[in-house]
């Protein structure tokens, strides 16, 4: 499991990560790369390729997301992966539920209205209708999204659900395929209106179902690599993020796998990253006893990597591996190891 820091703005780590992706898996047999990205752009994305559909380097990027895609050190890694997909020997998905991103136009247009084709003709309309309002926010400013829209969305889908497993024109994989995408945006919607503790757990706990449903349709014998956020894949989540409980993606992962998952981290010793739009901000003076200092005291290096035993000979001390801000914490027991830069940059736009 690779991390990130959680703003998404670190272009030194993702250029490393690329570089990373590449050699797992032409040297070490990885064969399954999984992002923190919408699973139902990757399941369209997958159909297409197995039915040996002209597929484009552009169309992973479009399945992996505005997280990525505009970045300069991320594309390169595009013609790779798909070229090792289309030949069977990496599979490709998404872990993430949520719709309403940016350019996906299956996820947020053809998915729904395959969804809404299942119903009669008088449910149609108002479904279509409700799932677009959901998905681009279209509401009035006097009249926003309300819990009464989200029961409509709900019963919508509940609708969906029942016909989509009557429905005897898909069978086998397309059918398990539909059904799972109606689950997803089940549990994406169920979550509109929770504290944002409760959501952000709930949120990787459905990124873990998603990824166990991926597990179980992979060969017995498998490697995986997962791509996300570090507070999404750390052995246990931020002890001030979530629902303070600990519980994220990597929680779940670490409880079934053991020492089977192994979670890697990523920090700075200093330099800049991008925050938002147009915001490069400087990475904050490390302490004098952090991760961070300790890693690189007494090398010239551009880059350390710490391992699981360093790290816990290190104990309780501040490191910057969730956020570009320091938490001293026992690093660990939330990381196997991490990757500390000297100087860490923004990622190169290129829109």
């Amino acid at each position: 499991m690779l991390g990130e820091i959680a703003t998404h703005g670190d272009g030194h780590t993702l250029a490393f990560k690329v570089a990373l992706v590449e050699r797992l898996v032409d040297r070490c047999g990885f064969d399954a790369v999984l992002f923190e990205a919408n699973q139902d752009e990757f399941i369209h994305l997958n159909e297409r390729i197995q039915s040996r559909e002209a597929v484009t380097p552009d169309d992973l990027l479009t399945a992996v997301g505005g997280l990525w895609k505009f970045y300069r050190e991320f594309p390169p890694l595009a013609p790779f992966l798909l070229t090792h997909a289309q030949s069977g020997k990496v599979f490709l998905g998404g872990l993430d539920d949520q719709l309403g991103l940016l350019g996906q136009n299956y996820a947020n247009d053809e998915m729904i209205a395959g969804f809404t084709s299942l119903l009669p003709l008088p449910e149609q309309q108002s479904c279509k209708a409700a799932f677009h309002r959901r998905i681009y926010s279209d509401y009035p400013e006097d009249k926003p999204y309300s819990k009464l829209d989200q029961s409509q969305f709900e019963t919508c889908l509940a609708q969906v659900d029942v016909a989509a497993h009557a429905d005897a024109t898909l069978t086998g994989r397309a059918k398990e395929d539909r059904l799972e995408m109606i689950s997803a945006t089940q549990r994406w919607v169920r979550r509109d209106f929770s504290p944002d503790g409760e959501s952000m757990a709930d949120r990787d706990r459905s990124m873990f179902q998603t990824f166990d449903w991926l597990q179980s349709r992979l060969p017995k014998k498998h490697k995986t690599i997962v791509w996300a956020a570090t507070v999404h894949i750390a052995k246990q989540a931020d002890p001030v993020w979530g629902d303070r409980a600990g519980t994220n993606l990597g929680s779940f992962i670490s409880r079934e796998y053991g020492n089977r998952a192994s979670s890697l981290g990523f920090s700075a010793l200093d330099g800049s990253f991008r925050q938002g739009k147009g915001k490069f901000p400087a990475i904050p003076v490390s302490p004098a006893d952090s991760v961070e200092v300790k890693a690189l005291r007494g090398t010239t290096a551009s880059a350390v990597y710490v391992g699981s035993k360093q790290l816990a000979v290190m104990g309780t001390r501040p490191g910057a591996f969730f956020y570009h801000s320091y938490q001293t914490l026992g690093w660990s027991k939330f990381l196997d190891g991490v990757v500390v830069f000297r100087t860490e940059h923004p990622p190169t736009d290129m829109r």
